[in-house]
């Protein structure tokens, strides 16, 4: 179900999931200053009305020169429009038939606006493996044959802003290349608005400046913001502009507003305490929440919980959270929280707390299976797309695993993915580790090196990838023996591995729904086992365990036994001999 491309639009949520709907909702997902618009505003709402009677001014005043001034630049480097959505739609035509660059994850209206006038967008992602930090390199690169980059300071949804010194580099490579640079400062009044490149502009002409009015002083129904940038390139969207595109109402109703020092001051220092209230609340429940310095954050839940799940149970108790099935590269594993009042907030955590409670006190399956999930509960519909490879050390699964991708992505073509969950803790593993890499060196593999969790190969992958992911064993030591360092490893905590193993079958669902073919390596359960300690016979149960699923989730099973292939299971059309 395709839900609301923005916040803020709960009726429609409701309505498309064909969730009844509460009485009472409290809307998180939208993110404008909860404390309402500033007192001024009711205050001069009478005088207003006579506003209704005249027509308003073609330039915007006088909200244009209470910007000029505000910001201390000529009018003749300002326009106003009828919010920024009207202005991302006006610039989008000044890009018409030519190249963009868009950074994800990041506001959908850019390529959305971009691909309504025929711009070729060229996508570059921010990793959540380095939190959603500005890959440089890939964008200067990309920047020598594109006509703009558009980037959010502080980006949407993450709420992270990029470094100083990384813009400077960016604008500066800009000015040499030709590449003009977006910067949408919609969130910038609720960090610092030092940081604004506003006064910069003059001493760079590629460089526009995109700002709203709704946000910081919560008047969305109103729609007003502007842009600023050099005079030739304010003339060019003023020529596209249709006339009084910003209503007389909006416009002193701005002017009034940019008055409100104190208000703005406010209206920060709430956002930063119930930020760092929610981002403890989060972590503190095992959740992975962006560095966010506006008035929103968004968090993943980590190993075994699902955020559709914790959504859609938010939903059931009318708490609305922005979901981000279209934000490109957190697809749906993330959710993003937009500040509210103390009492919402405290609401929203009480809420939670009785969700992620849910997880909490139950026993670890091995070693007691009451509480142990079935496996006949498990979804192990067979995928074609799907292959499962198991053998003993230097029984040659790997080579046999890379030679059947190698093979089909030399008939069919695509690219090659090897996902690299083996770490180097001794000599042994080190040889066998730099022979495999030698193995692939030949044939231009993408190698992701030693995932930390498996969900963050994730953002990497793409559509029709040829995938091996090696070893499956090597993440099972990882993921039980995590925190051992602590003292709490997640063998001996209650609950802990159901919890991983849940995430694991997801993001392998999630692998196999984007591969051309996956391919999974592990070895066997018995391989070099030291039985005498207990820890080894609850590994040995685990890797047992999720090798009986994986072999009923895959079309073809395979067992490796000194270079030989034993096909167990074969559904596929053929398998390499």
């Amino acid at each position: 179900m395709k839900l609301p491309e923005h916040g803020a639009n709960p009726n429609d949520v409701y309505s498309k999931l064909g969730i009844a709907q509460p009485t009472q909702l409290l809307d998180f997902s939208e993110n404008v200053n909860p404390a309402g618009p500033p007192d001024a505003i009711t205050q001069m709402w009478p005088s207003l009305l006579s506003k209704l009677r005249t027509y308003p001014n073609p330039e915007g005043e006088p909200f244009l020169s209470a910007v000029a001034d505000y910001h201390s630049i000529s009018p003749a480097s300002l326009f106003a429009g009828n919010g920024a959505a009207e202005l991302l739609a006006l610039l989008a035509e000044r890009y018409r038939g030519k190249c963009a660059i868009v950074v994800h994850p990041t506001f959908s209206e850019y390529e959305a606006t971009l691909l309504a006038k025929d711009v070729e967008i060229v996508r570059v992602f921010a990793s959540e493996k380095d939190g959603f930090k500005l890959p440089l390199e890939e964008l200067l690169d990309a920047m020598n044959s594109a006509a703009v980059l558009y980037l959010c300071t502080p980006n949407n949804p993450t709420g992270i802003m990029p470094a100083r010194a990384d813009l400077n580099v960016i604008i500066q490579h800009g000015a040499e290349v030709g590449c003009e640079i977006v910067l949408d400062e919609a969130f910038i009044d609720f960090v610092d608005e030092s940081l604004s490149f506003i006064a910069d502009i003059t001493n760079n002409p590629h460089v526009i400046i995109i700002r709203s009015m709704t946000k910081m002083y919560a008047i969305p129904g109103i729609r007003l913001g502007y842009i600023a940038a050099h005079p030739s390139i304010i003339e060019g969207i003023k020529a596209l502009a249709p006339h009084w595109n910003v209503n007389g109402l909006a416009a002193h109703i701005g002017v009034a507003c940019l008055q409100e020092e104190r208000y703005r001051e406010q209206a920060i220092q709430h956002s930063n305490g119930e930020r760092k209230k929610m981002t403890r609340f989060l972590t503190d429940h095992g959740c992975i929440v962006t560095d966010s310095v506006t008035n929103f954050i968004s968090f993943t839940l980590g190993a075994g919980r699902d955020a559709n799940k914790l959504y859609s149970d938010m939903l059931a108790r009318g708490i609305v959270l922005r979901h981000s099935q279209n934000f490109r590269g957190m697809d749906g594993r993330w959710l993003r929280i937009g500040m509210k009042n103390t009492a919402d907030m405290a609401v929203l955590r009480n809420e939670l707390e009785k969700w992620f409670g849910q997880y909490s006190g139950q026993r670890l399956g091995w070693l007691g299976d009451s509480h142990q999930v079935k496996l006949d509960t498990i979804q192990t519909t067979p995928s074609e797309k799907l292959t499962f490879i198991s053998g003993g050390v230097r029984s040659g699964k790997s080579s046999y695993a890379e030679k059947l991708l190698v093979d089909e992505v030399r008939e069919n073509g695509g690219r090659l993915v090897y996902i690299a969950s083996g770490v180097a803790t001794d000599s042994e593993m080190q040889v066998r580790i730099e022979r495999h890499k030698s193995d692939r060196s030949t044939d231009s593999w993408t190698t992701l090196e030693q995932p930390v969790k498996l969900e963050e190969a994730l953002s990497f992958i793409q559509q029709g990838d040829y995938i091996l992911w090696d070893c499956l064993t090597t993440w099972l030591a990882n993921e039980l023996y995590m925190g051992w360092e602590s003292g709490k490893p997640c063998i001996e905590q209650p609950g802990c591995m159901e919890l991983k193993e849940t995430q694991l079958y997801t993001t392998i669902d999630a692998l196999v729904s984007l591969a051309a073919h996956l391919v999974i390596v592990s070895n066997e359960v018995l391989d070099e086992l030291p039985s005498e300690y207990a820890e080894t016979e609850i590994y040995s149960k685990w890797i047992g365990r999720i090798h009986q699923v994986l072999v009923k989730k895959a079309s073809t099973a395979i067992e490796m036994d000194y270079g030989i292939p034993i096909v167990w299971k074969n559904e596929r059309q053929e398998v390499t001999q």
